[in-house]
């Protein structure tokens, strides 16, 4: 993540003419407009006990804009766990039809308080709809249940459900306008919408055998992989490739999505002895929903481009050449097997991760050697550990030929068998070893040809 101050329009035209001074986000909302005094107040302060102040202030401002940022989905989820622990057996109303008035106070609430726009509305409402039509298709076929009787219900569905999938909209529409996101080569909206739509129905065919998530997951990390959002924390813009901030929410959704089944709310068909974990395969599920709301919020709030002026930082600290990459590569291969094939008496957790590491080290020098042309650091690192995620989430997948090929060598250090998110650990660390390598011995060409 790198740091890119805003050229951005003259500051006059967007402080009331306080050249210099931007207003705050709060001032959208009035409800909390009283704070920005205060909080420019401390802003100063941070500015005025130096480097280490500011850095700690921006932190704890990005984690409350998150925070506020999820503020319908988090109430939503502290209903769900706080009913769970205290609603009466036998009380005049049942849980999921006042989960349901409550979710619908909480969005009246946010347009009231101009929390949210129309527009935005309009948008989650939308959202709402599909994911309702998705949950009666998928409670029917029996891939999860709401154990409990309501009266606000659609088939074997509450009503209250379709607000879950509105959280996912409502945060990343207000996340949107919080941070002032603006974007280098973004996705097309035409592209997006027609993933969208592919993603949606593989999610009402997925049970016949028909399952095209592992394409679909592919071709959205093609198209968000080159993509570079720059958000605004607080005095200045800065950047995070696209995919991996999406990675990110579909994170925190499947550790919501955990809470919310441990409140008994709703069930997949192994908890419904004893609770256990969602499996991370569910991961897929969400990264690919998201990315239909994300299309959604897109199509509404619009994609603001970063101005053309302003350098790209995926540009900068290009790869060395591809044959140097090459060369790197087939190096870290033969300490790979250096390393796995002899039997070194090694620690298994050594043996095992160590090999990980190499291993995420061989995916990136390779991304590097058969790079699009204009591809840079940014896309390489990208590239190398989506397809880490891919072929680790791939060992949760069996199919006989695949498991025969598993049992091999080639299989064993290509593929692996056992699914650990620890591994993911490793290959990232072996990628951002290898990155640091090239961009280090990159510099060292550069300075190498300066004139002395």
């Amino acid at each position: 993540m790198t740091l890119e101050r805003e050229p951005g329009p003259d500051p006059a035209a967007i402080s009331g003419g306080i050249p210099g001074r931007r207003v705050s986000a709060a001032a959208q909302w009035p409800a909390i407009a009283g704070f920005i005094a205060a909080e420019a107040r401390l802003q100063e302060a941070a500015l005025a006990r130096g480097r280490l102040a500011a850095g700690l202030y921006e932190f704890v401002r990005f984690g409350l804009k998150q925070g506020w940022a999820c503020l319908f989905g988090g109430l939503l989820l502290a209903l769900m766990l706080g009913t769970r622990l205290l609603w009466p057996a036998h009380a005049p109303i049942a849980r999921y039809d006042a989960l349901f008035l409550a979710a619908l106070a909480l969005q009246v609430m946010l347009l009231r308080l101009r929390m949210e726009t129309w527009s935005e509305a309009r948008v989650i409402l939308v959202f709402h709809v599909i994911g309702t039509a998705m949950e009666i298709h998928k409670t029917a076929i029996g891939s999860w249940v709401y154990p409990e009787a309501n009266l606000f219900r659609l088939g074997g569905v509450p009503l209250f459900t379709g607000f879950m999938y509105a959280a996912v909209g409502s945060y990343l529409a207000r996340v949107w306008r919080l941070f002032d996101f603006r974007f280098t080569r973004h996705p097309s909206p035409r592209l997006l919408a027609v993933l969208s739509v592919a993603i949606y129905v593989n999610f009402l065919v997925d049970h016949r055998g028909i399952d095209l998530r592992v394409a679909l997951i592919a071709v959205a990390a093609a198209a968000f992989a080159p993509a570079t959002v720059y958000f605004k924390v607080w005095r200045a813009h800065r950047t995070m490739p696209l995919l991996l901030g999406l990675l990110l929410v579909a994170l925190f959704i499947w550790f919501a999505e955990n809470l919310g089944t441990l409140s008994g709310t709703w069930l997949y068909p192994n908890q419904r002895q004893h609770w256990s974990i969602v499996p991370v395969a569910k991961l897929s599920s969400w990264f690919l929903l998201m990315i239909v709301s994300y299309t959604l919020v897109a199509r509404v709030n619009g994609v603001a481009t970063w101005p053309a002026a302003s350098p790209s930082p995926a540009r900068q600290d290009l790869p060395l050449a591809r044959t140097t990459h090459l060369g790197l590569a087939a190096a870290v291969i033969a300490l790979g097997l250096l390393l796995r094939v002899p039997n070194w008496g090694l620690p298994l957790a050594l043996h095992h991760y160590g090999g990980g590491v190499l291993w995420g080290a061989m995916l990136f020098l390779l991304a590097a050697a058969l790079r699009p042309a204009d591809w840079g650091l940014r896309s390489c690192l990208i590239a190398a550990f989506t397809a880490a995620a891919i072929i680790e989430c791939g060992r949760l997948v069996h199919a006989p030929a695949l498991d025969a090929f598993r049992a091999t060598l080639p299989g064993q250090l290509l593929l692996g068998s056992i699914f650990s998110p620890w591994n993911l650990c490793a290959y990232a660390l072996g990628i951002g070893a290898a990155a640091g390598l090239a961009v280090s011995l990159h510099r060292d060409r550069r300075r190498a040809a300066l004139p002395a």
